[in-house]
């Protein structure tokens, strides 16, 4: 099956082996007048300033983790759960957060896929578009970021190989073709920074 070119965030599907599953979200404070869209999948850090959750601008600062979801009171309105943060609200925002360190992710590849000889290294994010009709990220993997700095935000678990359906999203097999998808894990995050290998 071809590959399709889509992007959905950082989606969660499981744990690294060996290690405890955990599915509990943490949670944050996002500011009520953050005008910034965060949208389910989006990599997020906290702000050291103001210790409130922003979306990443980039992919030198160590992770909270993956933005799932957020309760938020619009003005004048009841407080509702979204699965993203529309860009300010009456209040502040509660942020639900998968920050487990050894979380795995699916994403889709910016461009050129990324192949088995990719594995165990690091790789950076470029953010997208979000969809605000599904709440969906627009982020994917920037495959041009790959390589051992220590400070990048994931590292390559297995391109994505076989055909499957990642929470009712489908791609093809083919990781020689752009538009793959990759397994990642945290790697410059607030519980796991390391340094990559090739």
């Amino acid at each position: 099956m071809t590959n399709i070119q889509t992007a959905f965030g950082f989606r969660h599907i499981g744990y690294l082996s060996g290690g405890a599953p955990d599915f509990q979200l943490a949670t944050g404070i996002i500011l009520s007048t953050n005008t910034t869209k965060i949208f389910r999948g989006d990599p997020v850090v906290i702000d050291p300033t103001t210790g409130f959750i922003q979306q990443a601008a980039n992919n030198s600062t160590p992770l909270k983790g993956v933005f799932d979801g957020c309760v938020y009171t619009p003005v004048g309105g009841t407080p509702i759960w979204s699965p993203f943060w529309p860009g300010a609200a009456g209040s502040n925002a509660t942020a639900y957060i998968i920050d487990a360190p050894n979380a795995v992710f699916v994403a889709a590849a910016l461009n050129t896929s990324i192949v088995t000889a990719n594995i165990q290294e690091n790789v950076g994010f470029a953010i997208g578009a979000g969809n605000t009709a599904n709440g969906f990220s627009g982020a994917t993997v920037d495959q041009s970021t790959l390589g051992v700095t220590a400070t990048l935000p994931f590292r390559i678990v297995a391109p994505v190989t076989a055909s499957g359906n990642y929470g009712q999203i489908t791609n093809g097999n083919d990781p020689t073709n752009p538009f793959g998808w990759v397994v990642v894990t945290f790697n410059n995050q607030n519980f796991k920074q390391l340094t990559g290998t090739a």
